[in-house]
């Protein structure tokens, strides 16, 4: 598994900086921008849902009661199933769920995140298995060079570049410039890994 010391190594060759005559520091000066766009990376591949940026847990709910907590690592909801049907528990917003009037066990949810709890009506009678999908948090902030990179090393070439770039521009400040880097940056990643997302099949209609 790559780390940020290997991205770090990669940049200083794109920026032909390996001598460390510019940048004199990685830590100081590098992993800041590196870890900036991790972050941002990170917001691209959950607003275009990239499937190896998912992930799925198992949630037990427990009798005549109204919630569950939530993942540990959880970030961005994709969805909530029931195992034993297969159905999709109805995500609602505050308004829908102030308003709910003794509902179906385990047909809506709700979402508690100050609380890191997951609401849901109508209160289940028993125990019951839910699988919930979900974007998970990627907090680069406590990274250091030697931390592992996410997503299993396949963003490290976009967040060289990305890197790379902006270390060349940091001198001339240029606002435009960066706009351009970070859009170059987006589209490198959604045109590398959008082909993971299955192709929408419509289904046949009534003539």
């Amino acid at each position: 598994m790559s780390t940020v010391a290997d991205v770090i190594a990669d940049v200083r060759v794109e920026i032909n900086d390996v001598s460390k005559t510019r940048f004199s520091s990685d830590t100081s000066e590098i992993l800041p921008i590196v870890k900036q766009a991790i972050r941002r990376a990170n917001r691209v591949v959950q607003r275009h849902s990239i499937p190896f940026a998912k992930t799925s847990a198992t949630l037990t709910t427990v009798a005549d009661t109204a919630y569950v907590s939530l993942p540990s690592d959880f970030d961005i909801p994709i969805g909530i199933w029931r195992d034993d049907t297969d159905e999709r528990l109805t995500h609602v917003n505050e308004q829908v769920w102030e308003t709910l009037d003794s509902p179906a066990a385990l047909t809506y949810w709700f979402l508690d995140i100050e609380n890191s709890r997951i609401y849901l009506a109508g209160t289940p009678d028993s125990a019951e298995t839910l699988t919930i999908r979900y974007f998970p948090t990627v907090d680069p902030s406590a990274y250091t060079t030697a931390s592992t990179m996410p997503w299993s090393g396949r963003l490290d070439d976009a967040i060289t570049r990305y890197v790379a770039l902006r270390l060349q521009n940091i001198d001339e400040m240029n606002v435009k410039t960066d706009e351009n880097i970070l859009t170059d940056f987006e589209n490198s990643i959604i045109q590398t890994y959008m082909y993971q997302n299955p192709p929408i099949v419509e289904g046949a209609r009534w003539l």
